[in-house]
């Protein structure tokens, strides 16, 4: 069961998992903070969308937007369409790599997605094609700062598909790399014993796209 098909497990107890109250409600609500500090965002993409609970608050708090969920997991979008639907929230089943690169969005989130994508700079680059000049992405999972943190990290792995949990550093390193600008940098609001969980800002400069096409 263990692998990717895992994710089709906990889709029917997904909202109902200890980690809810722990590290998912406190990564939504920074998302959510976060997003009220930036320009408004008329199109949004949610990569690992899981069952659509960010989709829903994103929805509730910019209803104006169009946000589009994406996750591979079958029976997380099944779960997403039945309990988080909205009149301007669009699930699909797949990878971001799928969508068209003429369908721009001014802000990409992805919440405790990121490690368990195995070609990080390429994922990166997928994202970066799918962002509006100034697009914002805001990568937000558990980090492997400290020795607690992999310990921590250690157990989860046991639990869930093939992940690799990178430090707040690395992800900088590789966000310049793929020619994004570091923004914010936040830990979520949570209790002393949960390992740390940060959100980090990319900004995508409107001259890396300029830079892109000259070289095309």
């Amino acid at each position: 069961m263990f692998g990717p098909k895992i994710w089709d497990y906990y889709a029917d107890r997904y909202d109902r998992l200890w980690v809810q109250r722990f590290v998912l409600n406190p990564s939504r609500r920074l998302i959510l903070k976060t997003m009220g500090e930036l320009p408004v965002s008329r199109r949004i993409l949610d990569v690992g969308c899981g069952i659509g609970e960010l989709c829903h608050s994103m929805s509730v708090q910019n209803p104006l937007a169009l946000i589009v969920g994406i996750d591979p997991s079958v029976k997380m979008i099944q779960r997403a369409e039945e309990k988080f639907s909205g009149n301007n929230i669009r699930y699909i089943c797949g990878h971001p790599d799928s969508l068209p690169e003429n369908q721009k969005f001014d802000l990409i989130v992805s919440t405790n997605a990121f490690p368990y994508m195995p070609d990080k700079p390429k994922a990166l680059l997928g994202m970066k094609m799918l962002l509006k000049p100034n697009g914002r992405l805001l990568l937000l999972f558990a980090n492997r700062n400290t020795f607690y943190d992999a310990l921590w990290l250690m157990f989860v792995k046991l639990t869930t598909s093939k992940a690799d949990y990178l430090s707040v550093s690395s992800l900088h390193n590789l966000l310049k790399e793929s020619g994004f600008e570091i923004g914010k940098t936040e830990p979520i609001e949570s209790l002393f014993f949960v390992p740390s969980v940060f959100m980090v800002e990319g900004i995508l400069p409107d001259s890396q796209l300029e830079n892109e096409v000259i070289s095309a």
